[in-house]
């Protein structure tokens, strides 16, 4: 009898430690949703903020002033030192940064890629980043880094449709839109 009590003991042990493991289970998983959400909601406050709209405004006149050469005049007007293509360069690093951003948080394993469809591939920006954002910084450092900025591109499923000067593919518009 008492080798029974014992079994029984233990069996009730054991479901009370499968108890305390899927409440931890579901604990953390509370916990992740939490974090995402703050991180979520800090990011789409960071992009709604006027000085966001401003960049993006700004990149996007900065590229119709200087139609195809707007990211070798960006290039030319920085390195002399220019006033507005300094401006235009903070305009520039504010997006590539909030960006870049997203997409450190996934590839960190933080946030699911659902996660950075949500906060990156919607909305215009992703567009300016593309077309005018990459082929300036690619114009101050032809060297940089493209992966993580072609990560970006597959994860959101990014097809240029700018009418702007250049795609940052290496095209122009007309070429590649006679290739969809």
């Amino acid at each position: 009898m008492r080798r029974y009590l014992l079994v029984l003991l233990e069996a009730v042990s054991a479901v009370g430690a499968l108890g305390a493991a899927i409440g931890a289970y579901d604990a953390a998983r509370a916990t992740r949703q939490a974090m995402e959400a703050q991180l979520f909601s800090q990011i789409t406050h960071a992009y709604a903020a006027p000085e966001m709209a401003q960049s993006l405004q700004r990149l996007r006149a900065w590229a119709s002033q200087y139609g195809d050469r707007f990211a070798e005049e960006f290039r030319q007007r920085f390195a002399a030192g220019e006033a507005d293509a300094a401006e235009i360069d903070q305009a520039r690093r504010q997006v590539f940064f909030h960006f870049l951003t997203v997409l450190r948080l996934h590839e960190e394993g933080y946030v699911p890629e659902i996660f950075v469809q949500h906060a990156a591939c919607t909305g215009q920006g992703l567009e300016v980043l593309a077309e005018i954002v990459e082929p300036m910084r690619t114009a101050l450092n032809p060297n940089a880094n493209q992966a993580e900025f072609v990560q970006l591109l597959r994860l959101c499923q990014y097809v240029p449709s700018w009418k702007g000067p250049q795609s940052v593919l290496g095209a122009p518009q007309e070429e590649q839109q006679g290739r969809k």
